[in-house]
C-alpha cells in the first residue's frame, strides 16, 4: 500500500512540474532569442540553453521554471566545460536543459572545442536573455525588460 501511495505521489510530480512548453513554443523563443543576438553582429557563435525548476519565488513572484539562452562569440570564450553538442540549424549549442524544453529541436554532433580565446582573462559580454514562466507556462518576466516586446506573441498566445 506505502509503494502505491509514493507511485501516485511521483507520478502526481512528474505531471505538475513539466513544462507545458510544446516544440513549437521552444522553436518560437530559441528563433526570437537568436534574432535578437543578430544585432551584436556576432560572426562565429554558438548557444547555451538553460532550463529548471525555479524554488526562489520571492525574487520571481509565482515563477515556476525559468529557460535561460546565452549566445557566445568563440573566439571570446575560454574555460567553459561540457560533455556533449547538439546543432540547431546548422548552430553548435551546448544543451544544460534539465526540463527538456528544446530536446526534439537538437540533433546531436561530435565534440569539438568551442574555447577558441588564447587569453584568461578575457572581458566579454555575451548576449543573454532569461525567461521566467508560471505553472500554466504564460510568461511572467523577461530579463533584460527591454526584449519584453520581442516575446510578446508568445506572451498573448497563452
Amino acid at each position: 500500500m506505502k509503494r502505491i501511495i509514493l507511485l501516485g505521489i511521483f507520478i502526481f510530480c512528474l505531471i505538475n512540474c513539466k513544462s507545458q512548453i510544446g516544440k513549437k513554443d521552444a522553436e518560437y523563443i530559441l528563433n526570437n532569442a537568436i534574432e535578437l543576438s543578430k544585432k551584436d553582429d556576432i560572426k562565429k557563435y554558438f548557444i547555451i540553453v538553460s532550463s529548471m525548476n525555479i524554488k526562489d519565488t520571492a525574487f520571481y513572484k509565482n515563477g515556476s521554471f525559468g529557460i535561460g539562452i546565452t549566445i557566445m562569440d568563440s573566439k571570446a570564450t575560454y574555460g567553459l566545460k561540457y560533455k556533449k553538442l547538439y546543432s540547431y540549424k546548422g548552430i553548435t549549442v551546448v544543451s544544460k536543459d534539465s526540463l527538456k524544453i528544446f530536446k526534439s529541436l537538437f540533433s546531436p554532433i561530435p565534440y569539438q572545442n568551442l574555447n577558441k580565446s588564447q587569453i584568461k582573462e578575457l572581458s566579454y559580454n555575451p548576449f543573454n536573455i532569461t525567461l521566467i514562466f508560471n505553472k500554466e507556462s504564460k510568461l511572467l518576466y523577461t530579463f533584460p525588460d527591454d526584449y519584453e516586446n520581442y516575446f510578446k506573441d508568445y506572451k498573448n498566445s497563452k
